[in-house]
C-alpha cells in the first residue's frame, strides 16, 4: 500500500507526539520493531515456502482422511448382548389367556 506525501508527513507528525507525550511507549514501540526485524517476524513468505506449507498440510489432510476410513472398517462390531428373534420371544399375554 503506498502513502502520498500528504499521508506520510501527518503519520510522522502522529508519531512526533506519541513519542514526546509517551517516551516509555516509544521505547517499547522500538524495541518491538528491533527485535521484529532482527528475528525477521511479520515477513511474508516466499512462493515456494507458502507451497510446501500448503503441500504439507494437503498431505497431512490426507493421511488422515485414509485413517479415518480404515478405521472405521477394521472395526469389529460393537459386542454386546445377543438378543434372540422377536419371533422367538415368548408374549407374556399369551399366558395370562386374553
Amino acid at each position: 500500500m503506498h502513502l502520498s506525501d500528504r499521508e506520510r508527513r501527518i503519520l510522522a507528525e502522529i508519531e512526533l507526539d506519541l513519542r514526546r507525550s509517551d517516551p516509555a511507549f516509544a521505547r517499547r514501540i522500538d524495541a518491538l520493531s528491533a527485535a521484529t526485524h532482527r528475528k525477521g517476524f511479520g515477513a511474508r513468505g516466499s512462493r515456494r515456502e507458502i507451497a510446501g506449507l500448503l503441500a504439507a498440510v494437503a498431505v497431512l489432510t490426507t493421511v488422515m482422511v485414509f485413517v479415518v476410513i480404515l478405521a472405521g472398517h477394521a472395526a469389529p462390531p460393537p459386542a454386546g448382548p445377543q438378543l434372540p428373534p422377536v419371533s422367538q420371544v415368548e408374549n407374556p399375554l399369551d399366558e395370562h389367556g386374553k
